[in-house]
């Protein structure tokens, strides 16, 4: 399961993490798919270009974004007794399918946020941008479709909050 921004141009995941270090972004029923063939693993059938890890060999899960960003690794460990959420260590049976249990994708989901959260943040400028020249436009007709109607510069420009000479310095030339 993923995640996307609210502008499409990032989409994460709790990537499962393969003993030489690569990630995975999908599996099958013989375990986790990984981009590149080293040999050590058997090649997927339908992606010569992929291995398929078992999952007992997964040996953690990060936090991955189609733009390149990884977050910080998440431990998979074997016994419950090793088991520390805050240093980033969840208990994981061998023998279970290697997906990160809830709670730690939810925290690598955090993460993620965090990191797209730059990006989502200009989307509200970019949004108040356009209202801005929005409004600025709907001012311009407003304040012409007014002066047609006999209002004076005095009048316009008290409605704006801006003295007479300054709404007809404004407007006088858009007319």
């Amino acid at each position: 399961m993923g995640w996307i921004s609210t502008d499409n141009e990032h989409e994460g995941w709790a990537a499962p993490v393969a003993p030489d270090g690569r990630l995975s972004a999908s599996s099958t029923a013989g375990g986790m798919l990984f981009r590149g063939v080293t040999g050590h693993y058997p090649p997927d059938e339908m992606l010569p270009d992929y291995e398929v890890i078992p999952d007992s060999q997964i040996i953690g899960w990060r936090g991955q974004c189609e733009c390149g960003w990884q977050g910080e690794m998440w431990e998979r460990v074997t016994s419950r007794a090793a088991a520390n959420f805050s240093h980033r260590r969840d208990y994981f049976a061998l023998d279970e399918f290697a997906t990160a249990s809830s709670k730690v994708e939810d925290a690598i989901h955090d993460e993620w946020k965090t990191h797209i959260a730059p990006s989502e943040a200009v989307l509200g400028v970019e949004a108040a941008a356009r209202e801005y020249t929005q409004a600025g436009h709907r001012l311009d007709k407003t304040v012409a479709a007014a002066k047609a109607a006999g209002a004076s510069w005095a009048d316009i420009g008290r409605a704006v909050g801006i003295s007479r000479q300054s709404a007809h310095e404004r407007w006088a030339d858009k007319q």
